[in-house]
């Protein structure tokens, strides 16, 4: 592994300074789960890295009651995000999609800033976030700024992060009352690897229904909303349509409009058209999980 230099700031502005500074291929240090194997195996080649964990904030899971959203700093570990009882409470897709990220070792380290910034379009948080309509909180050499996350993936590994600028964290408004999510992964293992398909699915309640959104990863070049599956789902009447006995068919068809969504590609893990089929499969995995929890209620 080729050498690079190693800082530690205590303030944006020095961290700041060290990821512009000229001539340099500098990036950011959160979980480094990423970037150690990808620098030891040639892939990246940094000059220099910026430790980032210790900045103000980035740590911090915190939810704001006046605002009635929730902030998840960039370096929170999985771990962290898996049992936070505040994440838990109101925005458990979240809690799923990080409690299936990889092995506890990976996800002691791994972190959540990290896990967007790869910019994968398998990232376990990604469509957990893309259905809860999370903002990217962003700071950066000229000022602050927010993105909802669905501008923020704008190709396979590519972000909209201008240079010099990181993640600071994300905001997460807080679903209604009564809502349900689900998040459902497929992979070639139980734990410890990327997923084949990811499904993120959320119910909130909705004039006597409910208003769905429905989010995959790895089917596409960047994590995406199924609008055709949405638009199956909200097209129900009311709530009891969606409960009762015609809710193996309303899923179905939600689940055949995901997979017409889908653009996936062949690689290590799966073939595309492998990748296709399961959409279906993880898709009516995942409208059924909401299903019970709504129906548990």
């Amino acid at each position: 592994m080729q050498p690079f230099d190693y800082y530690k700031p205590t303030t944006f502005d020095e961290a700041f300074q060290y990821l512009i500074e000229p001539g340099k291929k500098v990036l950011p240090l959160a979980g480094a789960t990423d970037l150690i194997p990808k620098t030891r195996d040639e892939v990246w080649h940094p000059d220099a890295v910026v430790d980032i964990k210790g900045l103000p904030g980035l740590r911090d899971i915190i939810m704001d009651e006046a605002d009635a959203r929730l902030y998840v700093g960039a370096a929170a570990s999985m771990t962290a995000i898996a049992r936070s009882e505040i994440v838990k409470s109101h925005w458990n897709v979240l809690a799923q999609g990080a409690a299936s990220m990889g092995n506890e070792q990976i996800r002691n380290r791994a972190t959540l800033g990290g896990n967007l910034c790869t910019a994968s379009p398998a990232a376990d948080t990604a469509a957990a976030l893309l259905v809860l309509e999370a903002t990217v909180y962003i700071k950066g050499p000229a000022g602050d700024r927010s993105l909802p996350i669905a501008q923020f993936f704008v190709g396979p590994g590519k972000t909209a992060l201008h240079p010099g600028e990181i993640v600071a964290g994300v905001f997460i408004p807080k679903p209604p009352e009564g809502s349900a999510g689900h998040y459902e992964k497929l992979s070639r293992r139980k734990a410890g690897d990327l997923a084949i398909v990811g499904v993120a699915a959320l119910a909130c309640p909705h004039n006597g229904g409910y208003r769905w959104r429905v989010a995959l990863s790895a089917v596409a070049p960047t994590p995406i909303r199924s609008a055709d599956a949405e638009h199956a789902l909200n097209s129900v009447a009311n709530a009891e349509d969606l409960l009762g006995v015609s809710k193996e068919a309303i899923i179905e068809e939600a689940a055949l409009s995901a997979y017409e969504c889908c653009c996936p590609i062949s690689d290590v893990r799966s073939s595309a058209d492998y990748r296709r089929a399961m959409v279906i499969q993880i898709a009516r995995r995942a409208m059924m999980g909401v299903l019970e929890q709504l129906e548990a209620k």
